[in-house]
Protein backbone atom coordinates (compact mmCIF):
# COMPACT_ATOMS: atom_id res chain seq x y z
CA UNK A 1 0.00 0.00 0.00
CA UNK A 2 1.11 3.57 -0.48
CA UNK A 3 2.36 6.12 1.94
CA UNK A 4 -0.57 7.99 0.79
CA UNK A 5 -0.90 11.21 2.94
CA UNK A 6 -3.17 14.11 3.52
CA UNK A 7 -2.16 17.40 1.17
CA UNK A 8 -0.46 19.54 3.25
CA UNK A 9 -2.08 23.19 3.30
CA UNK A 10 1.30 25.03 3.00
CA UNK A 11 2.98 26.66 5.46
CA UNK A 12 3.48 29.45 2.30
CA UNK A 13 0.12 30.41 2.48
CA UNK A 14 -0.36 33.24 4.13
CA UNK A 15 -2.89 33.92 7.35
CA UNK A 16 -4.85 36.78 6.61
CA UNK A 17 -5.09 39.18 9.59
CA UNK A 18 -8.01 41.57 9.52
CA UNK A 19 -11.12 41.01 11.86
CA UNK A 20 -13.40 38.12 12.31
CA UNK A 21 -16.63 37.39 10.72
CA UNK A 22 -17.59 34.65 13.14
CA UNK A 23 -21.14 34.06 12.37
CA UNK A 24 -22.76 30.91 10.75
CA UNK A 25 -21.45 29.17 7.85
CA UNK A 26 -22.82 27.63 5.13
CA UNK A 27 -20.75 24.85 2.96
CA UNK A 28 -22.13 24.14 -0.48
CA UNK A 29 -20.89 20.31 -1.16
CA UNK A 30 -20.22 20.34 -5.32
CA UNK A 31 -20.89 16.96 -6.66
CA UNK A 32 -21.18 18.29 -9.89
CA UNK A 33 -17.55 17.18 -11.00
CA UNK A 34 -18.00 13.50 -9.30
CA UNK A 35 -18.91 10.67 -10.31
CA UNK A 36 -18.01 6.80 -10.03
CA UNK A 37 -16.40 6.03 -13.30
CA UNK A 38 -12.86 5.42 -10.68
CA UNK A 39 -14.56 2.34 -9.07
CA UNK A 40 -15.36 -0.10 -11.90
CA UNK A 41 -18.00 -1.88 -8.86
CA UNK A 42 -19.37 -0.90 -6.13
CA UNK A 43 -21.78 -2.49 -3.53
CA UNK A 44 -21.03 -6.28 -3.76
CA UNK A 45 -18.86 -5.92 -7.10
CA UNK A 46 -21.84 -5.00 -8.72
CA UNK A 47 -21.58 -2.43 -11.51
CA UNK A 48 -21.64 1.29 -9.93
CA UNK A 49 -25.68 2.75 -10.21
CA UNK A 50 -27.02 5.69 -9.56
CA UNK A 51 -28.75 5.18 -6.53
CA UNK A 52 -24.78 4.28 -5.47
CA UNK A 53 -23.68 7.75 -6.41
CA UNK A 54 -27.22 9.39 -4.66
CA UNK A 55 -26.35 7.29 -1.66
CA UNK A 56 -22.40 8.57 -1.49
CA UNK A 57 -23.60 11.95 -1.66
CA UNK A 58 -26.09 11.27 0.96
CA UNK A 59 -23.35 9.82 3.37
CA UNK A 60 -20.79 12.67 2.80
CA UNK A 61 -23.26 14.82 4.25
CA UNK A 62 -24.35 12.81 6.83
CA UNK A 63 -20.10 12.35 7.69
CA UNK A 64 -19.45 16.31 7.15
CA UNK A 65 -22.78 17.36 9.35
CA UNK A 66 -21.27 14.60 12.66
CA UNK A 67 -17.64 16.34 12.16
CA UNK A 68 -18.64 19.99 12.76
CA UNK A 69 -22.10 19.16 14.58
CA UNK A 70 -20.95 21.54 18.06
CA UNK A 71 -20.57 24.80 15.31
CA UNK A 72 -23.17 27.25 13.60
CA UNK A 73 -22.36 25.01 10.27
CA UNK A 74 -24.52 24.38 7.61
CA UNK A 75 -23.78 21.37 4.96
CA UNK A 76 -25.80 21.23 1.94
CA UNK A 77 -25.64 20.21 -1.72
CA UNK A 78 -27.59 23.33 -2.81
CA UNK A 79 -25.40 25.79 -4.01
CA UNK A 80 -26.06 29.41 -1.98
CA UNK A 81 -27.93 32.28 -3.62
CA UNK A 82 -26.96 34.63 -0.66
CA UNK A 83 -23.99 35.23 1.61
CA UNK A 84 -20.98 34.09 2.18
CA UNK A 85 -20.01 30.37 1.98
CA UNK A 86 -17.19 27.98 1.53
CA UNK A 87 -17.34 25.64 -1.88
CA UNK A 88 -16.35 22.14 -1.43
CA UNK A 89 -15.64 20.73 -5.15
CA UNK A 90 -15.46 17.26 -4.79
CA UNK A 91 -13.79 15.77 -7.96
CA UNK A 92 -13.12 12.33 -9.39
CA UNK A 93 -9.34 13.10 -10.21
CA UNK A 94 -6.48 11.78 -8.52
CA UNK A 95 -3.60 14.27 -7.54
CA UNK A 96 0.01 13.91 -7.65
CA UNK A 97 -0.23 10.82 -8.40
CA UNK A 98 -2.40 9.83 -6.31
CA UNK A 99 -0.76 10.84 -2.98
CA UNK A 100 -2.98 13.70 -2.51
CA UNK A 101 -6.38 13.42 -1.22
CA UNK A 102 -7.21 17.20 -0.96
CA UNK A 103 -6.67 21.17 -1.15
CA UNK A 104 -7.40 24.34 0.60
CA UNK A 105 -4.38 26.48 -0.54
CA UNK A 106 -3.05 27.35 -3.86
CA UNK A 107 0.33 25.94 -3.86
CA UNK A 108 -1.59 22.69 -4.46
CA UNK A 109 -4.44 23.31 -5.83
CA UNK A 110 -5.01 20.99 -9.07
CA UNK A 111 -8.03 23.06 -10.63
CA UNK A 112 -7.38 26.45 -9.26
CA UNK A 113 -10.73 27.10 -7.31
CA UNK A 114 -8.98 26.91 -3.87
CA UNK A 115 -8.68 30.11 -1.91
CA UNK A 116 -6.61 29.49 1.69
CA UNK A 117 -6.45 29.10 4.75
CA UNK A 118 -8.96 31.79 7.05
CA UNK A 119 -10.03 32.72 2.97
CA UNK A 120 -13.87 32.21 4.88
CA UNK A 121 -13.92 35.38 6.72
CA UNK A 122 -12.47 37.16 3.61
CA UNK A 123 -14.39 36.67 0.61
CA UNK A 124 -17.84 35.84 -0.45
CA UNK A 125 -17.01 32.77 -1.72
CA UNK A 126 -14.27 30.25 -0.64
CA UNK A 127 -13.29 27.40 -1.54
CA UNK A 128 -11.24 23.84 -1.74
CA UNK A 129 -10.83 21.14 -3.30
CA UNK A 130 -10.98 16.71 -2.90
CA UNK A 131 -9.18 14.50 -5.24
CA UNK A 132 -11.48 11.27 -5.11
CA UNK A 133 -9.36 9.06 -7.22
CA UNK A 134 -6.41 9.47 -5.34
CA UNK A 135 -7.79 6.28 -2.76
CA UNK A 136 -9.90 4.57 -5.64
CA UNK A 137 -7.59 2.06 -6.12
CA UNK A 138 -6.32 1.12 -2.70
CA UNK A 139 -7.57 -2.23 -1.30
CA UNK A 140 -9.44 -0.08 1.46
CA UNK A 141 -11.43 0.82 -1.54
CA UNK A 142 -11.88 -1.95 -3.81
CA UNK A 143 -13.10 -5.36 -4.49
CA UNK A 144 -15.89 -6.43 -1.74
CA UNK A 145 -14.48 -2.77 0.46
CA UNK A 146 -16.05 -0.26 -2.47
CA UNK A 147 -19.19 0.52 -0.93
CA UNK A 148 -21.28 3.68 -0.81
CA UNK A 149 -20.25 3.84 2.57
CA UNK A 150 -16.55 3.36 2.54
CA UNK A 151 -16.28 5.56 -0.55
CA UNK A 152 -18.45 8.40 1.29
CA UNK A 153 -16.04 7.92 4.44
CA UNK A 154 -12.86 8.63 2.21
CA UNK A 155 -13.89 11.74 0.28
CA UNK A 156 -15.88 13.27 4.05
CA UNK A 157 -12.37 12.79 6.03
CA UNK A 158 -11.06 14.81 3.32
CA UNK A 159 -13.42 17.12 2.76
CA UNK A 160 -13.93 17.95 6.97
CA UNK A 161 -9.81 18.15 7.18
CA UNK A 162 -9.43 20.72 4.32
CA UNK A 163 -12.69 22.51 5.61
CA UNK A 164 -10.93 23.36 8.87
CA UNK A 165 -7.94 24.93 6.75
CA UNK A 166 -10.43 27.26 5.46
CA UNK A 167 -11.97 27.56 8.53
CA UNK A 168 -8.63 29.35 9.68
CA UNK A 169 -7.15 25.71 11.07
CA UNK A 170 -3.35 24.44 10.15
CA UNK A 171 -2.06 20.91 10.67
CA UNK A 172 -0.85 21.64 14.37
CA UNK A 173 -3.83 24.02 15.44
CA UNK A 174 -5.51 21.23 18.12
CA UNK A 175 -5.96 22.54 22.04
CA UNK A 176 -4.38 19.20 22.97
CA UNK A 177 -1.73 18.95 20.37
CA UNK A 178 1.74 17.85 20.82
CA UNK A 179 4.75 19.26 19.37
CA UNK A 180 5.07 17.27 16.00
CA UNK A 181 7.56 17.23 13.56
CA UNK A 182 6.37 20.20 11.10
CA UNK A 183 4.38 21.67 13.74
CA UNK A 184 4.70 24.94 15.33
CA UNK A 185 2.47 24.83 17.73
CA UNK A 186 0.73 27.90 19.18
CA UNK A 187 -0.42 25.67 22.11
CA UNK A 188 3.42 24.65 23.58
CA UNK A 189 2.29 23.31 27.41
CA UNK A 190 0.08 20.78 25.41
CA UNK A 191 0.82 17.22 24.84
CA UNK A 192 -1.78 14.70 23.20
CA UNK A 193 -0.73 10.87 22.28
CA UNK A 194 -3.66 10.83 19.78
CA UNK A 195 -1.98 13.59 17.40
CA UNK A 196 -2.76 11.32 14.57
CA UNK A 197 -6.12 11.33 15.10
CA UNK A 198 -8.22 14.63 15.03
CA UNK A 199 -9.49 16.04 12.04
CA UNK A 200 -6.59 18.40 11.38
CA UNK A 201 -4.39 14.97 12.08
CA UNK A 202 -1.10 16.76 13.14
CA UNK A 203 1.05 13.54 13.61
CA UNK A 204 4.02 13.13 11.79
CA UNK A 205 2.45 11.33 9.28
CA UNK A 206 0.28 14.22 8.58
CA UNK A 207 -2.65 12.17 8.49
CA UNK A 208 -4.54 9.06 8.87
CA UNK A 209 -3.84 5.52 7.70
CA UNK A 210 -5.54 4.21 4.74
CA UNK A 211 -8.00 1.80 7.01
CA UNK A 212 -8.98 4.38 9.31
CA UNK A 213 -9.97 6.77 6.12
CA UNK A 214 -12.44 4.26 4.78
CA UNK A 215 -14.31 4.03 8.36
CA UNK A 216 -15.46 6.15 10.63
CA UNK A 217 -12.95 6.72 13.66
CA UNK A 218 -15.18 8.61 16.48
CA UNK A 219 -11.74 9.87 17.40
CA UNK A 220 -11.66 11.76 13.81
CA UNK A 221 -13.64 15.05 15.41
CA UNK A 222 -13.40 18.48 15.80
CA UNK A 223 -13.60 18.55 19.80
CA UNK A 224 -9.89 19.18 19.64
CA UNK A 225 -9.51 22.02 17.65
CA UNK A 226 -12.88 23.66 19.18
CA UNK A 227 -10.73 25.99 21.06
CA UNK A 228 -9.65 27.71 17.59
CA UNK A 229 -12.50 27.07 15.85
CA UNK A 230 -14.27 29.09 18.40
CA UNK A 231 -12.53 31.87 17.48
CA UNK A 232 -14.04 31.62 13.81
CA UNK A 233 -17.73 30.71 13.96
CA UNK A 234 -19.35 30.37 16.97
CA UNK A 235 -21.19 27.04 18.49
CA UNK A 236 -24.24 25.45 17.22
CA UNK A 237 -27.29 27.39 18.36
CA UNK A 238 -25.70 29.70 20.04
CA UNK A 239 -28.55 32.64 19.27
CA UNK A 240 -30.88 30.78 21.10
CA UNK A 241 -31.32 29.52 24.67
CA UNK A 242 -32.54 26.22 25.71
CA UNK A 243 -36.56 25.73 25.88
CA UNK A 244 -39.05 24.39 27.76
CA UNK A 245 -40.37 21.58 25.98
CA UNK A 246 -41.92 19.82 28.13
CA UNK A 247 -44.24 22.46 29.67
CA UNK A 248 -44.21 22.20 32.88
CA UNK A 249 -45.47 24.23 35.56
CA UNK A 250 -42.05 25.53 36.68
CA UNK A 251 -41.26 26.50 33.07
CA UNK A 252 -37.71 24.76 32.98
CA UNK A 253 -35.28 24.54 30.34
CA UNK A 254 -34.73 21.28 29.19
CA UNK A 255 -32.37 19.27 26.97
CA UNK A 256 -32.45 18.05 23.67
CA UNK A 257 -30.53 16.19 20.81
CA UNK A 258 -30.57 14.71 17.65
CA UNK A 259 -28.61 12.03 16.16
CA UNK A 260 -28.09 10.64 12.87
CA UNK A 261 -28.57 7.26 12.71
CA UNK A 262 -28.40 7.15 8.78
CA UNK A 263 -28.66 10.54 6.54
CA UNK A 264 -31.96 10.43 6.05
CA UNK A 265 -33.21 9.51 10.26
CA UNK A 266 -32.56 11.62 12.68
CA UNK A 267 -33.56 10.31 16.02
CA UNK A 268 -34.62 12.86 19.12
CA UNK A 269 -34.08 12.51 22.62
CA UNK A 270 -35.05 14.92 25.51
CA UNK A 271 -33.98 15.11 29.21
CA UNK A 272 -36.22 17.20 31.60
CA UNK A 273 -34.73 19.59 34.05
CA UNK A 274 -35.36 19.22 37.73
CA UNK A 275 -34.06 21.95 38.39
CA UNK A 276 -31.02 20.52 39.76
CA UNK A 277 -30.13 18.08 36.90
CA UNK A 278 -30.97 16.67 33.45
CA UNK A 279 -33.13 13.37 33.93
CA UNK A 280 -33.13 10.20 32.38
CA UNK A 281 -33.70 10.34 28.63
CA UNK A 282 -36.46 9.61 26.49
CA UNK A 283 -37.05 9.19 22.93
CA UNK A 284 -39.04 12.22 21.50
CA UNK A 285 -38.98 11.16 17.86
CA UNK A 286 -37.74 8.30 16.06
CA UNK A 287 -37.24 10.00 12.75
CA UNK A 288 -37.32 13.54 12.62
CA UNK A 289 -35.19 15.43 10.02
CA UNK A 290 -32.20 14.96 7.55
CA UNK A 291 -28.84 15.50 7.70
CA UNK A 292 -27.97 19.08 6.77
CA UNK A 293 -31.49 20.32 7.99
CA UNK A 294 -31.61 23.24 9.99
CA UNK A 295 -32.60 22.65 13.25
CA UNK A 296 -34.35 25.29 15.67
CA UNK A 297 -36.81 24.78 18.59
CA UNK A 298 -39.88 27.35 20.21
CA UNK A 299 -43.38 27.62 21.27
CA UNK A 300 -44.75 28.10 17.91
CA UNK A 301 -48.33 27.55 18.67
CA UNK A 302 -48.34 29.06 22.15
CA UNK A 303 -49.35 25.81 24.28
CA UNK A 304 -46.42 26.85 26.89
CA UNK A 305 -44.27 23.95 25.29
CA UNK A 306 -41.17 24.01 22.66
CA UNK A 307 -41.39 22.50 19.21
CA UNK A 308 -39.45 21.34 17.03
CA UNK A 309 -38.78 23.54 13.89
CA UNK A 310 -36.81 22.32 10.83
CA UNK A 311 -36.14 24.05 7.57
CA UNK A 312 -34.59 21.68 4.28
CA UNK A 313 -32.76 23.39 1.83
CA UNK A 314 -34.48 22.07 -1.15
CA UNK A 315 -32.86 24.18 -3.68
CA UNK A 316 -30.91 27.06 -3.75
CA UNK A 317 -33.85 29.50 -3.66
CA UNK A 318 -36.35 26.85 -1.90
CA UNK A 319 -36.39 26.13 1.83
CA UNK A 320 -38.85 23.97 3.09
CA UNK A 321 -40.11 24.02 6.87
CA UNK A 322 -41.47 21.28 9.06
CA UNK A 323 -42.69 21.55 12.70
CA UNK A 324 -43.38 18.71 14.93
CA UNK A 325 -45.43 19.85 18.04
CA UNK A 326 -44.60 18.94 21.56
CA UNK A 327 -47.04 17.15 23.25
CA UNK A 328 -44.87 17.39 26.42
CA UNK A 329 -43.72 13.85 26.36
CA UNK A 330 -42.40 13.72 22.52
CA UNK A 331 -42.44 15.77 19.51
CA UNK A 332 -45.55 14.47 16.81
CA UNK A 333 -46.26 13.93 13.32
CA UNK A 334 -44.75 16.57 11.26
CA UNK A 335 -46.52 18.96 9.65
CA UNK A 336 -45.62 21.35 6.73
CA UNK A 337 -45.45 24.94 8.04
CA UNK A 338 -43.47 26.69 4.74
CA UNK A 339 -43.44 25.29 1.40
CA UNK A 340 -41.00 28.02 0.21
CA UNK A 341 -39.15 29.82 2.98
CA UNK A 342 -35.91 31.58 2.74
CA UNK A 343 -33.02 30.79 -0.03
CA UNK A 344 -30.00 28.62 0.63
CA UNK A 345 -27.57 31.12 2.54
CA UNK A 346 -30.38 32.78 4.43
CA UNK A 347 -29.81 33.03 8.43
CA UNK A 348 -32.79 31.52 10.15
CA UNK A 349 -34.16 32.15 13.80
CA UNK A 350 -36.94 31.88 15.55
CA UNK A 351 -38.32 34.47 18.22
CA UNK A 352 -41.92 35.83 18.76
CA UNK A 353 -41.49 39.47 17.16
CA UNK A 354 -45.17 40.53 17.51
CA UNK A 355 -46.29 39.39 20.86
CA UNK A 356 -48.93 36.87 20.61
CA UNK A 357 -46.86 34.06 22.05
CA UNK A 358 -46.11 32.37 18.92
CA UNK A 359 -42.63 32.25 17.68
CA UNK A 360 -42.00 33.69 14.24
CA UNK A 361 -39.89 32.57 11.61
CA UNK A 362 -37.44 35.28 10.78
CA UNK A 363 -34.45 35.06 8.47
CA UNK A 364 -32.15 37.64 7.34
CA UNK A 365 -30.91 37.67 3.15
CA UNK A 366 -26.97 38.95 2.67
CA UNK A 367 -27.14 40.98 -0.68
CA UNK A 368 -23.66 42.16 -0.47
CA UNK A 369 -20.78 42.31 2.13
CA UNK A 370 -23.20 45.69 3.43
CA UNK A 371 -26.74 44.74 3.00
CA UNK A 372 -28.75 42.46 4.75
CA UNK A 373 -32.90 42.73 4.47
CA UNK A 374 -34.80 40.80 6.85
CA UNK A 375 -37.75 39.16 6.45
CA UNK A 376 -40.85 37.64 8.74
CA UNK A 377 -43.08 34.74 8.36
CA UNK A 378 -45.31 35.07 11.54
CA UNK A 379 -47.04 31.74 12.96
CA UNK A 380 -50.54 31.16 13.02
CA UNK A 381 -50.62 28.09 15.05
CA UNK A 382 -50.53 26.09 12.27
CA UNK A 383 -48.44 27.45 9.24
CA UNK A 384 -46.03 29.95 9.23
CA UNK A 385 -48.05 32.88 6.87
CA UNK A 386 -46.72 34.78 3.87
CA UNK A 387 -43.60 36.84 4.16
CA UNK A 388 -43.12 40.67 4.95
CA UNK A 389 -40.10 42.39 4.83
CA UNK A 390 -39.30 43.65 8.74
CA UNK A 391 -35.96 45.75 7.55
CA UNK A 392 -34.34 46.38 3.69
CA UNK A 393 -30.61 47.01 5.27
CA UNK A 394 -29.98 45.47 8.83
CA UNK A 395 -26.43 44.48 9.06
CA UNK A 396 -23.96 43.43 7.13
CA UNK A 397 -22.47 40.30 5.88
CA UNK A 398 -20.10 38.49 8.99
CA UNK A 399 -22.00 40.05 11.59
CA UNK A 400 -23.46 37.97 14.64
CA UNK A 401 -27.23 38.12 14.67
CA UNK A 402 -29.57 37.21 17.72
CA UNK A 403 -33.47 37.98 18.02
CA UNK A 404 -34.33 38.79 21.42
CA UNK A 405 -36.15 41.12 24.11
CA UNK A 406 -34.16 43.84 24.78
CA UNK A 407 -36.81 46.20 25.90
CA UNK A 408 -39.15 44.04 27.80
CA UNK A 409 -41.91 44.63 25.65
CA UNK A 410 -42.76 41.23 24.99
CA UNK A 411 -41.65 41.55 21.20
CA UNK A 412 -38.14 39.97 19.95
CA UNK A 413 -35.71 42.48 18.73
CA UNK A 414 -33.01 42.62 16.25
CA UNK A 415 -29.53 42.11 18.25
CA UNK A 416 -26.63 42.52 15.81
CA UNK A 417 -22.40 42.35 16.82
CA UNK A 418 -19.73 43.69 14.82
CA UNK A 419 -16.26 42.77 15.49
CA UNK A 420 -14.30 46.41 14.29
CA UNK A 421 -10.91 45.08 15.71
CA UNK A 422 -9.29 42.24 17.51
CA UNK A 423 -10.29 43.85 21.10
CA UNK A 424 -13.50 45.29 20.03
CA UNK A 425 -17.01 44.70 19.20
CA UNK A 426 -20.11 46.90 18.38
CA UNK A 427 -23.77 46.24 19.37
CA UNK A 428 -26.48 47.42 17.39
CA UNK A 429 -30.65 47.29 18.08
CA UNK A 430 -33.14 47.38 15.79
CA UNK A 431 -36.45 47.53 17.79
CA UNK A 432 -39.22 45.27 16.85
CA UNK A 433 -42.92 47.52 16.81
CA UNK A 434 -45.11 44.22 15.88
CA UNK A 435 -44.63 45.01 12.15
CA UNK A 436 -41.37 45.66 11.39
CA UNK A 437 -37.45 46.49 12.92
CA UNK A 438 -37.18 50.03 13.69
CA UNK A 439 -34.39 52.84 13.30
CA UNK A 440 -30.83 51.61 13.87
CA UNK A 441 -29.71 52.06 17.63
CA UNK A 442 -26.03 51.53 18.98
CA UNK A 443 -26.28 49.67 22.46
CA UNK A 444 -22.06 49.37 23.02
CA UNK A 445 -19.47 50.61 20.84
CA UNK A 446 -16.89 48.25 22.91
CA UNK A 447 -18.47 45.03 24.34
CA UNK A 448 -15.90 42.21 23.85
CA UNK A 449 -13.01 40.66 21.82
CA UNK A 450 -13.45 38.98 18.51
CA UNK A 451 -13.49 35.62 19.21
CA UNK A 452 -15.65 35.51 22.35
CA UNK A 453 -18.36 32.87 22.81
CA UNK A 454 -21.41 35.83 22.72
CA UNK A 455 -24.98 35.02 24.10
CA UNK A 456 -28.22 37.51 24.62
CA UNK A 457 -30.90 36.55 26.68
CA UNK A 458 -32.75 37.75 30.47
CA UNK A 459 -29.20 36.67 32.80
CA UNK A 460 -30.72 38.55 35.86
CA UNK A 461 -34.74 38.22 35.59
CA UNK A 462 -35.72 41.83 34.87
CA UNK A 463 -37.33 40.69 31.47
CA UNK A 464 -35.03 42.66 29.11
CA UNK A 465 -31.81 40.27 27.00
CA UNK A 466 -28.97 40.99 28.63
CA UNK A 467 -25.50 40.33 26.88
CA UNK A 468 -23.50 37.69 28.22
CA UNK A 469 -19.95 36.46 26.56
CA UNK A 470 -16.94 34.15 27.71
CA UNK A 471 -13.60 34.70 26.79
CA UNK A 472 -10.97 31.68 26.40
CA UNK A 473 -7.83 32.64 28.55
CA UNK A 474 -6.32 28.82 28.69
CA UNK A 475 -7.07 25.59 27.87
CA UNK A 476 -8.95 25.05 31.20
CA UNK A 477 -9.77 28.49 32.10
CA UNK A 478 -13.06 30.22 30.43
CA UNK A 479 -14.16 33.83 31.59
CA UNK A 480 -17.50 34.94 31.43
CA UNK A 481 -18.73 38.49 31.72
CA UNK A 482 -21.96 40.26 31.42
CA UNK A 483 -23.64 43.54 30.40
CA UNK A 484 -27.15 43.90 31.65
CA UNK A 485 -29.96 45.59 29.17
CA UNK A 486 -31.12 48.95 30.51
CA UNK A 487 -33.30 48.86 27.68
CA UNK A 488 -31.68 51.40 25.73
CA UNK A 489 -28.22 50.33 25.84
CA UNK A 490 -25.81 47.40 27.10
CA UNK A 491 -24.39 48.53 30.57
CA UNK A 492 -21.41 48.44 32.32
CA UNK A 493 -19.74 44.80 32.76
CA UNK A 494 -18.84 42.73 35.94
CA UNK A 495 -17.54 39.48 35.66
CA UNK A 496 -19.58 36.65 36.18
CA UNK A 497 -17.68 33.56 36.49
CA UNK A 498 -14.03 33.56 36.33
CA UNK A 499 -13.27 30.14 35.58
CA UNK A 500 -16.61 28.13 34.51
CA UNK A 501 -16.05 25.75 31.77
CA UNK A 502 -13.25 24.49 29.48
CA UNK A 503 -11.75 25.34 25.87
CA UNK A 504 -13.60 23.47 23.45
CA UNK A 505 -16.56 22.79 25.88
CA UNK A 506 -20.13 23.09 24.00
CA UNK A 507 -21.75 26.23 25.95
CA UNK A 508 -25.60 27.15 26.39
CA UNK A 509 -27.59 29.72 27.97
CA UNK A 510 -31.43 27.87 29.33
CA UNK A 511 -33.26 28.74 32.12
CA UNK A 512 -33.24 25.39 33.57
CA UNK A 513 -34.03 26.37 37.37
CA UNK A 514 -37.23 28.06 35.92
CA UNK A 515 -36.51 31.57 37.95
CA UNK A 516 -36.68 33.69 34.95
CA UNK A 517 -33.01 33.66 34.76
CA UNK A 518 -30.50 32.47 32.31
CA UNK A 519 -28.46 29.86 33.62
CA UNK A 520 -25.13 28.67 32.00
CA UNK A 521 -24.51 25.26 31.07
CA UNK A 522 -21.93 23.45 29.33
CA UNK A 523 -20.58 19.88 27.78
CA UNK A 524 -17.69 17.65 27.62
CA UNK A 525 -16.72 14.61 26.47
CA UNK A 526 -15.96 12.16 29.00
CA UNK A 527 -12.25 11.82 30.17
CA UNK A 528 -11.13 15.85 28.59
CA UNK A 529 -10.28 16.18 32.75
CA UNK A 530 -7.09 16.09 31.41
CA UNK A 531 -4.77 17.44 27.92
CA UNK A 532 -3.42 13.51 27.98
CA UNK A 533 -6.53 12.03 28.39
CA UNK A 534 -8.34 10.34 25.55
CA UNK A 535 -11.57 11.34 25.64
CA UNK A 536 -14.75 9.05 25.00
CA UNK A 537 -16.65 10.85 22.27
CA UNK A 538 -20.02 8.84 22.73
CA UNK A 539 -20.61 10.04 26.23
CA UNK A 540 -20.50 14.00 27.03
CA UNK A 541 -21.28 15.18 30.79
CA UNK A 542 -23.10 18.59 31.19
CA UNK A 543 -22.60 20.93 33.87
CA UNK A 544 -24.61 23.66 35.63
CA UNK A 545 -23.69 27.19 36.74
CA UNK A 546 -27.07 29.14 37.89
CA UNK A 547 -27.53 32.79 37.55
CA UNK A 548 -27.61 34.40 40.98
CA UNK A 549 -28.69 37.68 39.38
CA UNK A 550 -25.46 38.88 39.69
CA UNK A 551 -23.16 36.06 38.74
CA UNK A 552 -22.73 32.65 38.12
CA UNK A 553 -23.03 29.98 41.09
CA UNK A 554 -20.62 27.46 41.78
CA UNK A 555 -20.59 24.42 39.29
CA UNK A 556 -22.35 20.90 39.47
CA UNK A 557 -22.67 18.24 37.33
CA UNK A 558 -26.27 18.05 35.51
CA UNK A 559 -25.91 14.85 33.67
CA UNK A 560 -23.21 12.56 33.64
CA UNK A 561 -23.79 11.08 30.20
CA UNK A 562 -26.08 12.90 27.95
CA UNK A 563 -25.30 12.88 23.88
CA UNK A 564 -22.76 12.18 21.81
CA UNK A 565 -20.08 14.77 20.22
CA UNK A 566 -22.03 14.45 16.52
CA UNK A 567 -25.29 14.87 18.00
CA UNK A 568 -27.46 18.32 17.35
CA UNK A 569 -28.28 20.51 20.36
CA UNK A 570 -30.70 22.99 19.12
Amino acid sequence: MKNKRFLILSFLICMLSTAHAWAGHVVWVDFSGFNLNKWSSVNGNKPPQASDLAAIKRQVIANMTEDYATFDVVITTAKPANGRFTRVKVLSMDSDGGNSFGCAGGSCCEKGDCTGIGSFNEMMESALEVYSGSFADDGNFTGSNATTARIANGISHTASHELGHVLGLDHCNAADDAITIGCDDAFTDTKDMNVNFHTMSSGASWGLTMPQRATRDRFFSVHSERRVLESAVQLRNHFAPLANLDGDAGKKADLTYGRLSSPNVMQWFERNSSGSAFGNFTTWAPDAGNAGDIFLTGDVNNDGRADLVYGRIEATNQVTWFVRLSNGSGFGDFTTWAEDAGDSGDIFRLADVNNDGRADLVYGRPLDENTVRWFVRKSNGSSFGNFTTWAEDAGDVGDLFFVADVDKDKKADLVYARAVSPTEVTWFVRRSDGTKFGKLETWNTDAGNDGDLLYVGDANGDGKADLVYGRVNSSFGVTWFFRPSTGSSFGNVTTWANDAGDAGDLFRLGDTTGDGKLDLLYGRPLGMASLTATPDLTLVRWFGRSSLGTSFSDFSIWANDAGDEGDCFP
